[in-house]
Order: structure tokens, then C-alpha cells, then sequence
């Protein structure tokens, strides 16, 4: 697994950039965004789907220290990220993506 991370932390916003299997990803973690409640933002470059967002973009929210046994964000994203890669429609879609489209020359 590629994992490239730049970290920037303000009061209680980390945002991290990382590159999964070759997608260039934003996470934003915001702690107690409202009260007791985290928040979990995922951007990728160029509105790329990934697998837990077709679109690009992904907003989670979870109760505050919700990340389990995960020690941050990434890592949680991560472990998230490659638990749905595992999905059928997935691995179609990056397989697909890897192919290209002869209609596409």
C-alpha cells in the first residue's frame, strides 16, 4: 500500500494529504465539531471516485474518540478504504480504470 502523508494541524483541525493506490486524498479531521462528535471530511484530487465515495468527497461524522483502536484519522481512513476495496464493484471500477476504453482513442 502507497502511503505518502503531509500533515498540517490548526487548534482542532488535522488535515493530512496521502496517496492511496496511486489517488492523491485530503483528509480533514475536525474533533469535536459539535459536541462529542467528531468529524471526518475526504477529498480526492480531481473529484476521483474512490471506494467509499463515488463522487470524490466524503463527510463522516462519529462520536468523539470514535476512532477505535485506530491512533488517527489516516489510519482510520485507510482501514476504511481497504476493507471496501474488497467489494465486487470496486474491483470492477479499478480494473475498468486500469483497462481504459478503446472508444475513448
Amino acid at each position: 500500500m502507497e502511503n505518502q502523508s503531509n500533515k498540517s494541524t490548526a487548534l482542532n483541525r488535522v488535515v493530512e494529504a496521502i496517496t492511496w493506490r496511486g489517488i492523491g486524498l485530503s483528509i480533514i479531521h475536525t474533533t469535536n465539531y459539535f459536541a462529542g462528535i467528531d468529524h471526518i471530511e475526504i477529498h480526492s484530487e480531481n473529484r476521483v471516485p474512490f471506494p467509499i465515495s463515488e463522487t470524490g468527497y466524503k463527510s463522516h461524522f462519529l462520536h468523539f474518540g470514535g476512532l477505535q483502536e485506530h491512533t488517527s484519522a489516516v489510519e482510520y481512513v485507510l482501514a476504511w478504504l481497504e476493507c471496501e476495496a474488497k467489494s465486487k464493484e470496486w474491483k470492477a471500477q479499478e480494473f475498468a480504470s486500469r483497462q481504459g476504453n478503446l472508444f475513448d482513442l
